[in-house]
């Protein structure tokens, strides 16, 4: 049943864009039916295929993560919990956070490889996928306090984001629509804050009720966003140089391949540098992937 209702609550956030948006967008943003129709089909559809490029990277830990933490549970190993539940919250962030980065900054090519010329097709994609990050991350959250057993936890951290989506989605399309920014920005921007509010109360309870250190996740998370950041920051002075797409669909992949070759690089420079795969990944596994690459 826990696991029912959890899928339950998330179909909720779609559910409250399919009877708020295309009304609000008409409604407080002077949209015409159809655009409005259009961009809630983006939202829902379109855009959503690509979240789950980072979804997959949560369903993957989880997998892993529920029968390996279960057992630490069982044996009430206190240093072991801490160790596997930062080792799966900072290797998800490892990899949702640059790659939503780098899927925004690379929206534009993205959307005219896959679906062609839109007016709002990149700018929704390149905001809208940072959906797909608090989603995998509350998954995560959710998982470790469903192993807990802490199902009511899981209820409250589930029915505050909800609400706060509900009071928030037309609010927000009228309030960005008057500051003149996108007001379909404020659709997103509502799923956002209701994900972030349910993964700040489940980390509440981690630390609080479990007493799961945050320290040395916040301090990775820091590495990760400025990795991820850096990496933006050089993409957005090679795009002075190289074009970022094309009218010619072949281009667009081209330009993807590309500066997802020079992002990844760069990335991983970085987190290299500042320690952060070794600390996630630990010297016996760099030793095992080195050797596979490196003849002795």
């Amino acid at each position: 049943i826990p696991f029912i209702m959890i899928d339950i609550f998330k179909s909720l956030y779609n559910i409250v864009d399919m009877v708020t948006v295309v009304k609000g967008l008409v409604h407080y943003a002077q949209f015409s039916a159809k655009d409005a129709e259009t961009i809630y089909g983006m939202l829902s559809t379109w855009a959503n295929k690509f979240n789950m490029i980072v979804l997959a990277i949560s369903s993957g830990i989880i997998v892993n993560l529920i029968p390996n933490l279960t057992e630490s549970i069982v044996k009430d190993n206190k240093t072991d919990i801490q160790k596997k539940i930062t080792r799966s919250i900072i290797l998800l962030l490892s990899f949702s956070v640059p790659i939503t980065f780098g899927i925004s900054f690379l929206a534009k090519p993205i959307w005219l490889l896959f679906y062609g010329d839109n007016l709002y097709g990149s700018s929704v994609l390149s905001y809208y996928i940072f959906v797909g990050l608090f989603i995998s991350m509350l998954t995560v959250l959710l998982t470790i306090l469903q192993t807990f057993k802490d199902y009511k936890s899981v209820f409250i951290g589930l029915i505050i984001g909800i609400i706060v989506k509900i009071l928030l989605n037309n609010n927000l399309i009228q309030a960005f629509y008057q500051m003149g920014v996108p007001s379909y920005y404020g659709v997103i921007t509502a799923s956002i804050i209701g994900y972030l509010i349910s993964i700040v109360y489940c980390f509440i309870v981690l630390h609080h009720k479990y007493h799961i250190s945050l320290e040395g996740m916040i301090r990775d998370f820091f590495d990760i966003l400025c990795g991820s950041m850096l990496m933006i920051f050089i993409l957005l002075l090679i795009k002075l140089i190289i074009p970022i797409s094309s009218s010619i669909g072949i281009m667009n992949l081209l330009w993807i391949i590309l500066y997802s070759f020079i992002g990844v690089i760069i990335y991983f420079a970085y987190v290299n540098y500042t320690k952060l795969v070794e600390r996630v990944l630990g010297k016996s596994m760099i030793m095992t992937i080195k050797s596979i690459f490196i003849r002795k």
